[in-house]
């Protein structure tokens, strides 16, 4: 009997693993995401991404507006592994190259870490982002 409950334990532990690990294959990085520490929206899909901020400013008829703006910089996809995509970033005007590691932690959490040279000084900078969701 105690070797019954011991497999059975095994195999439990083992499926729910097995289960936690395709849950997270299965989530792509597709969508819209926000965050709190950026102003800067981020949109992937497949291997494009796009950054961009909306801008308030004030009609003729004296209404609030937005306006959509893209980053001044160029992202490229290098590589994806399981949860983690590594691309490259740069703004070449303002001398910003980075390589940024987007690591998904859940369908609805994004990690973004930035590590490279501003203005030739080391750059290092951790954005958390959340899934944004549209009705």
């Amino acid at each position: 009997m105690k070797q019954f409950i011991f497999l059975f334990t095994v195999l439990f532990s083992l499926s729910s693993f097995s289960q936690e690990n395709d849950d997270l294959k299965s989530i792509n990085f597709s969508g819209h995401w926000s965050s709190n520490e950026s102003n800067y929206y981020l949109t992937i899909n497949d291997n494009d991404f796009k950054s961009y901020k909306f801008t308030a400013y004030t009609t003729i008829d004296k209404e609030l507006d937005w306006t959509k703006v893209y980053s001044p910089g160029t992202e490229k996809f290098l590589s994806k592994e399981g949860n983690v995509i590594t691309t490259s970033y740069q703004v070449v005007e303002k001398d910003y190259y980075v390589t940024v590691t987007y690591t998904l932690l859940s369908k609805n959490d994004l990690n973004a870490v930035f590590e490279g040279k501003l203005k030739g000084d080391p750059y290092h900078r951790v954005v958390n982002y959340k899934k944004v969701y549209i009705d």
